[in-house]
C-alpha cells in the first residue's frame, strides 16, 4: 500500500469510527516515517479525542516543526492547551488561526471565551461580536458573548442577547441557568428563580440550578427551600484517612509538589496566591493511581450513606444520583495569603476535598473551608447560609456540588496542600 493510500485509508477509519484500526495504521506509518506532519497530526487528534492530552500536544508539535504555522494544527493545539490551563499559550494559538484566516470563527469564539476566562470583559465582547458577524444566530455565540456583557456590566443587553438564545433553544438548561444569572445580575429575583426551577426540571442533575436555587430561594424568603438544599448535616461528609487505606501522605506530598504542571493562579479559576494543577491522569500505575483508588473507595460508601439517609428522601439533588460515574481531580496549593474564591463545581455530582497537609495556620481560621457563601458581583442582600470547615491533614470532606464553598486566607509555616475530586456522572 502506498503511502497516500495509507493516509487515504486512515481517515476513512477515524471518519467511520474504528479508531483503534486507524491507530495500528498510524503507528506503523510513523515508525517508518516519523517526520509525516498529517500523520502526526491524525495520531494528535486521536490522543484529543481520547484526552490523553500530553500526547496530543507531543504529536501537535512535532507536526508544527515541520509544517509551522498550520491552522487546523494550530487550532487543536489551543484546544489542548487550554484544557491543560496553558492557557496564554492556547490564546496565542488561535490568535495565529485568526491572523491567517480572519474569517474563522471558530477561532475568534475561543479568542473571546480566554478573554472572559481571564477577566478581560471588553475585549471578549469585541473577539465574541467577531464570531457574531462570521455565524450569524449562533446560540453558543450570542450565549458566549451575552455572559460576557453580563461581566461587563450590560445587563440591558445582556438580557436581551439571552432571550433570543432561549427562543432557539428553548430546552437548554445551560442557557437557561446563564440567562437566570443575567436576571439576577440585574436583580429580578423572581423571574431568575423561575428559570433556575425550569433548568432543574429539563435536568435534575443541573448543579448550577441547585446553587441557583439556593441564592434565589434565599433573597425570596423561601427558608424550608434553602434549609433542604443547605442540610449540612445531612449533606456534608467528612472523616479521617484510615490506616487501611494505605496512602503514604509524605509520599503523596512529595509527588505533588513535584507535579511539572502546577500553574499558578491559573486565569478563569477560583485560585489566588496559590498553584492548580490541570486534572490529574488516572490511569493504572499512575503516581496518583492508589490515592484515586481509596477516592473511589470513600465515594462508594458515601452514596450509600445518602441512599441509606432518611433525612435525605425526596431531596431533589439525591434525585439525581448517578448509577455510573468516574472521577476527575487535581492539586491546588495554597501560600501566604492563598485563598479560594466562592465558586461551584458544574460538572460534579458530589465533590471532594482530601488535605494532604493543611499547613500550620498562624490564625485561628486561617485556610478554613467555608461553604454557603456566594459570589461577590451579585446584588444579594440576605445572609447567606454558612458552614465553617476547620480542616486537617489526612482529611477528606465530600459535599454535593452545587455547595458554593471557599477559603479563608491561609496564613502560617509551610504551604496547604489539598487534592480536590469531582465525581462526574456518566450518561445512560
Amino acid at each position: 500500500m502506498s503511502q497516500h493510500a495509507t493516509t487515504d485509508e486512515i481517515r476513512r477509519l477515524i471518519q467511520l469510527g474504528h479508531k483503534d484500526r486507524a491507530r495500528v495504521l498510524l503507528d506503523a506509518a510513523l515508525a517508518s516515517d516519523p517526520d509525516h506532519p498529517e500523520h502526526l497530526y491524525l495520531r494528535g487528534m486521536l490522543h484529543a479525542g481520547e484526552g490523553t492530552n500530553r500526547a496530543a500536544l507531543a504529536d501537535f508539535d512535532a507536526a508544527l516543526r515541520l509544517m509551522p504555522d498550520l491552522p487546523p494544527v494550530l487550532f487543536n493545539r489551543g484546544l489542548v492547551l487550554f484544557r491543560m490551563e496553558r492557557t496564554g499559550e492556547a490564546l496565542d494559538d488561535f490568535l495565529a488561526v485568526a491572523r491567517s484566516q480572519p474569517g474563522n470563527a471558530d477561532a475568534w469564539t475561543n479568542i473571546g471565551i480566554l478573554h472572559s476566562r481571564e477577566g478581560r470583559a471588553e475585549d471578549a465582547i469585541e473577539s465574541l461580536r467577531k464570531s457574531e458577524l462570521l455565524s450569524p444566530g449562533s446560540p453558543f455565540v450570542l450565549r458566549a458573548l451575552a455572559n460576557a456583557l453580563r461581566d461587563a456590566g450590560q445587563h440591558h443587553e445582556s438580557i436581551r442577547l439571552h432571550r433570543k438564545v432561549m427562543a432557539a433553544t428553548p430546552a437548554d438548561p445551560a442557557a437557561l441557568t446563564d440567562y437566570a444569572l443575567s436576571l439576577l445580575s440585574a436583580g429580578d429575583l423572581a423571574e431568575a428563580h423561575s428559570h433556575y426551577q425550569r433548568a432543574l426540571a429539563l435536568d435534575p442533575g443541573d448543579q448550577t440550578a441547585l446553587a441557583g436555587l439556593y441564592m434565589t430561594g434565599n433573597e425570596l424568603g423561601e427558608q424550608a427551600l434553602v434549609s433542604s438544599l443547605m442540610d449540612y448535616d445531612a449533606l456534608l461528609g467528612h472523616g479521617a484517612l484510615q490506616t487501611h487505606d494505605g496512602i503514604d501522605l509524605d509520599a503523596l506530598r512529595d509527588a505533588i509538589l513535584a507535579h511539572e504542571h502546577l500553574v499558578w493562579e491559573p486565569a478563569g479559576r477560583s485560585t489566588h496566591a496559590g498553584k492548580q494543577s490541570p486534572m490529574l491522569e488516572q490511569s493504572q500505575g499512575s503516581r496518583f493511581d492508589r490515592f484515586h483508588r481509596m477516592i473511589e473507595r470513600q465515594v462508594e460508601a458515601r452514596i450509600r450513606a445518602i441512599a441509606d439517609d432518611p433525612r435525605l428522601r425526596g431531596h431533589p439533588w439525591v434525585a439525581a444520583m448517578p448509577r455510573r460515574w468516574h472521577l476527575q481531580s487535581w492539586i491546588t496549593i495554597l501560600e501566604q495569603g492563598g485563598q479560594q474564591t466562592p465558586h461551584i463545581h458544574p460538572a460534579g455530582w458530589l465533590s471532594g476535598v482530601f488535605y494532604v497537609d493543611a499547613g500550620k495556620p498562624s490564625v485561628v481560621d486561617a485556610g478554613n473551608l467555608v461553604f454557603g457563601r456566594t459570589q461577590e458581583d451579585l446584588p444579594l442582600a440576605r445572609a447567606a447560609r454558612e458552614h465553617e470547615h476547620h480542616p486537617s491533614r489526612g482529611q477528606l470532606v465530600m459535599f454535593p456540588s452545587y455547595f458554593f464553598h471557599n477559603t479563608v486566607p491561609y496564613a502560617g509555616d509551610g504551604p496547604r496542600i489539598s487534592l480536590a475530586f469531582d465525581v462526574v456522572p456518566e450518561r445512560d
